[in-house]
């Protein structure tokens, strides 16, 4: 099952990939080249808005463990989108996310589908790896690429923990969109559900039900969450800790 999830997911790529190309040539091609008014107007209203964001800040390298903490604050294209997308799902912190999943599953016995053993194991592995693929496919890529949302992570950085805490709570609803601007986070609150309900093709039987995708899905907005409060500290963390143990390069120093 798992191979057909991923089959599944392959064939989603290749048809979203050419609705985005597109979408993205009409776009362009029905939008009126800017006069020197409107790009004021636009400047004026983007650094408004970026006031309104806090003071949020982009890192001076790119990050291994998390490839979507900001390390600049150009304009993605629907293509990089797409890179970051795969970046996210085959990263360290996918599969080590996907591992604790995989064990808590396992001591839990959830889901009681997939049974006990090595081979059970495997499954919960992969069935995490898939769904965090397809999250960073619809997410990530399509509808950011869609809705013109920029889908990095931009760590607020220096704030209290109670700020940190609010504003990784903030992330779960307000998107940073392309025009540096701020918009309701769309991408990162649809694609979870759409995840749940696709793993419902690789899920066992008993697990098939609109309640048990609506548990997934909640426990996948919970744990982006605390994934977002970890992003706010990672740099420090590499810094204080993985740097000085040779484990990384300090994100601060080019």
């Amino acid at each position: 099952m798992i191979r057909f999830a991923i089959g599944a997911l392959v064939m989603i790529v290749a048809s979203l990939t050419t609705q985005v190309s597109v979408w993205a040539q009409t776009s362009e091609a029905n939008s009126p080249p800017p006069s020197s008014t409107t790009q004021s107007q636009v400047s004026a209203q983007t650094a408004g808005k970026n006031e309104q964001m806090g003071n949020t800040k982009v890192l001076k390298n790119r990050s291994f463990f998390f490839p979507d903490l900001a390390n600049n604050g150009k304009r993605l294209t629907s293509g990089e989108k797409f890179k970051l997308a795969i970046a996210n799902s085959v990263s360290p912190a996918a599969f080590l996310g996907s591992g604790l999943a995989a064990g808590v599953g396992q001591a839990a016995d959830s889901p009681a589908g997939y049974g006990q053993g090595a081979s059970a194991f495997g499954q919960r592995f992969g069935a995490s790896m898939a769904t965090g693929a397809s999250t960073n496919l619809i997410g990530t890529y399509f509808l950011s690429s869609i809705m013109h949302d920029d889908p990095r992570y931009f760590v607020m950085g220096d704030g209290s923990l109670e700020q940190s805490f609010k504003y990784a709570l903030r992330r779960l609803v307000i998107v940073r969109k392309d025009d540096g601007g701020e918009g309701f986070n769309l991408p990162g609150v649809v694609a979870p559900l759409a995840a749940a309900g696709l793993a419902n093709t690789y899920m066992p039987d008993a697990q098939r039900t609109v309640g048990y995708t609506f548990q997934n899905y909640g426990i996948a907005m919970g744990v982006s969450a605390g994934v977002n409060l970890l992003k706010e500290y990672w740099p420090t963390i590499t810094r204080k800790i993985l740097v000085p143990m040779g484990m990384s390069q300090d994100p601060n120093k080019p």
